[in-house]
């Protein structure tokens, strides 16, 4: 199981559209913190139907959003 797997799974599950996470709240999910290696796991949330739209450093948030070819209705 990769470290990022429980966030993937919980936004696979929870996004219908597009939803905004803290850093915090990414924790408190997945147990793991945010650095420079979420970077190059970037395209791993892509098979659980996410993509990752935007990365705020500064405000310490990323933007996932739901794949049109995954939406659920």
């Amino acid at each position: 199981m990769g470290n990022y797997e429980k966030l993937w799974n919980y936004l696979s599950e929870n996004v219908l559209s597009t939803e905004t996470l803290t850093f915090d709240e990414i924790y408190r999910i997945a147990k793991v913190d945010i650095d420079s290696s979420f970077l190059n796991r970037k395209r791993d949330c892509e098979r659980y139907g996410i993509t990752i739209m935007k990365i705020n450093m500064k405000d310490r948030t990323v933007l996932f959003a739901r794949n049109a070819s995954s939406r659920r209705f």
